[in-house]
């Protein structure tokens, strides 16, 4: 389980005070090194400065005792003197002869002082009898404590009549050394306590720097890219807080980069009209455009297994081909569910770092290319059964006057008829055909006009009441309102033509065709033409339009048709934005539709 940035549990100690901590212990320990090191030095030099003092009272001494006695003073009166100068340096004086005995004693005097035992073998007289001072270290028999000795001649006259000596107790001398531990002890807790307060004011502008490089690493680690660091500093956090700013300036290049180059390809992929399906080694959907998901009708295709996205064989076999050999894979399937047909192109497809390749599909709607290729295919060969009928026949009739026939007025006036009509259906055939390619190609761009629709078609009724008449039809008009708009009027009175001829030719005798104009809504107008012929299957009305389609081929050859007729119905009205609509029953009749918008184009003149 991952921990967010800046929780770790227990709070723990600030960075200001772990520097002021470590400080404060780094300090200590010096301190406490530095104590246990001077102590020996510390006490060795208050007892140096101890024997120096005791030197020189002890010299001071003599000279006193030999002042005494260059007065004439006796040896009885210096033991007054001696107690005297006793007080005055709170130390032992003795003076004690050559020959051992203690004259005067700052802590004996009278009957004590003439019992103390002889000083002559004491190692500090001797010392200073040998070398002119000496010191010695022991407990006093007279005084009952240790004592530090120093002890110098006493001269008179030129020449050593005695020893003087000065003793001060050793408990002095370590109430001394305490006192100069108390003094370092206390110059080094001053030290410590200014070096704390120095780490505390310098951790405090470094914890604030380290604190807004931590702010900012934090933000940035949060995904705001935008949070940068004010630089205060020239040392190492001044450097680290550029480099921070640095690899953020970077960081949000490569990103908005990145975001660039996924925003183009979210639009290259949202524009294809292709449908694109990556997967990766596990065939795991990880990427499917909007054409492939409009296309196949996928739902929640991401992080799906492809198998569980698309049920189709063919897919299946190509993505795993893919996968196994990196080679590519293309051919086409056909969607059963869908009733359309894809070409498939299958590549390789880059994984992750480290990690095997996956899968690129491509799904290219072919299902209008094969249905114009099967429409082209249809067209060849009904175009050249169309032309291969009255062609068969006009060879026959031409052999058969070649035979002899033309010898015959009535046999040869007959054949040279059928000739005649089948070259009349060979023409027209072909007129038709020339029309369509024109239409197709656009060459005949629409010429806009204000149009009644009324007018036109009483035009055309006008035009086909002989023949309506000859087959004992009714065909009459009906003027509802039909409002005027702007079309191709020509065009217009052609599909009105094609539509009234069809139902006057397939309208048996007796019948009745209606060619009404109305309105429609919003300013359109409406033309239908409507018979009560024989009618046409619900099986054969989606494909009424398409060239050469008959409902009743044989009787559409014995009436002449070419079978292109409503296919230039359509391609008139679409090149013209009208629409037209067949609405059929057999056995009660068909009704065509011809729905003409306003029309907002412009109009010449």
């Amino acid at each position: 389980m991952s921990v967010p940035i800046g929780v770790r549990g227990r709070a723990p100690l600030g960075l200001r005070a772990r520097m002021v901590l470590t400080a404060a212990l780094a300090i200590s320990v010096a301190l406490a090194a530095v104590l246990i090191l001077t102590e020996p030095g510390l006490r060795r030099r208050a007892r140096e400065q101890v024997k120096g003092t005791l030197l020189a009272e002890a010299r001071l001494m003599a000279r006193v005792v030999e002042d005494g006695l260059a007065r004439g003073a006796s040896p009885d009166e210096l033991d007054p003197v001696v107690d005297a100068s006793a007080r005055d340096t709170s130390a032992r004086v003795s003076i004690i002869a050559l020959d051992g005995r203690v004259l005067a004693d700052s802590v004996a005097s009278g009957a004590a002082l003439l019992a103390i035992e002889n000083h002559k073998g004491r190692p500090e007289v001797q010392a200073a009898l040998a070398t002119g001072m000496g010191f010695a270290e022991r407990r006093s028999a007279t005084a009952g404590y240790d004592l530090l000795y120093s002890a110098v001649p006493v001269e008179h006259a030129g020449r050593r009549i005695g020893v003087a000596r000065v003793a001060l107790s050793l408990e002095s001398i370590e109430e001394q050394v305490a006192s100069l531990r108390r003094a370092e002890l206390l110059a080094l807790l001053l030290g410590l306590l200014i070096a704390v307060l120095l780490s505390a004011l310098f951790s405090t502008s470094l914890g604030r720097s380290l604190r807004e490089i931590m702010n900012a690493a934090r933000q940035l680690a949060a995904g705001d890219l935008g949070a940068r660091i004010r630089v205060r500093r020239e040392d190492e956090l001044g450097e680290l807080a550029r480099i921070l700013n640095y690899s953020a300036d970077e960081l949000q290049g490569r990103l908005s980069e990145i975001a660039r180059d996924r925003a183009r390809m979210e639009a290259i992929l949202s524009s294809m009209e292709d449908g694109v399906l990556a997967v990766d080694h596990r065939g795991v959907v990880t990427l499917a455009n909007d054409a492939l998901v409009r296309s196949l009708g996928l739902q929640d295709a991401l992080g799906r297994h492809y198998l569980e996205v698309i049920r189709q064989r063919e897919v299946g076999e190509a993505v795993e081909a893919v996968l196994r050999t990196g080679a590519r894979q293309a051919e086409e399937v056909e969607i059963r569910r869908l009733r359309r047909v894809f070409a498939l192109t299958a590549v390789r497809f880059p994984g992750e770092e480290k990690a095997p390749h996956g899968a690129l599909v491509t799904f290219h709607d072919a299902t209008e290319r094969r249905r114009v290729d099967q429409v082209r295919r249809d067209f060849v060969a009904n175009a050249s059964h169309e032309l291969r009928t009255p062609l068969t026949s006009i060879r026959g009739f031409v052999e058969a006057l070649e035979d002899g026939a033309v010898n015959d007025p009535a046999t040869s006036g007959r054949f040279l008829g059928k000739i005649r009509t089948h070259a009349d259906r060979m023409g027209a055939l072909v007129e038709d055909l020339l029309e369509l390619s024109r239409l197709e190609s656009g060459e005949r761009p629409p010429q806009w006009a204000r149009v009644m629709p009324s007018e036109v078609v009483e035009d055309v009724v006008a035009s086909f009441s002989g023949l309506a008449e000859r087959k004992q039809i009714a065909l009459v008009r009906a003027d509802q309102g039909a409002p005027p708009v702007v079309t191709d009027a020509d065009r217009l009175r052609r599909i009105l033509e094609n539509l009234v001829e069809n139902a006057v030719k397939y309208t048996p005798e007796g019948g009745r065709v209606e060619v009404r104009s109305r309105p429609g809504a919003a300013g359109a107008a409406i033309l239908e033409v409507d018979d009560n012929g024989p009618g046409i299957a619900a099986e054969h009305l989606p494909r009424i339009f398409e060239r050469f389609y008959r409902v009743d081929k044989a009787r559409s050859r014995e009436l002449g048709g070419t079978g292109l007729g409503l296919a230039i119905v359509r391609h008139l009205a679409e090149g013209m934005g009208t629409s037209v609509a067949i609405a059929s029953e057999p056995g009660r009749g068909t009704r065509f539709t011809v729905t003409l918008p306003p029309g907002k184009h412009p109009v010449a003149g």
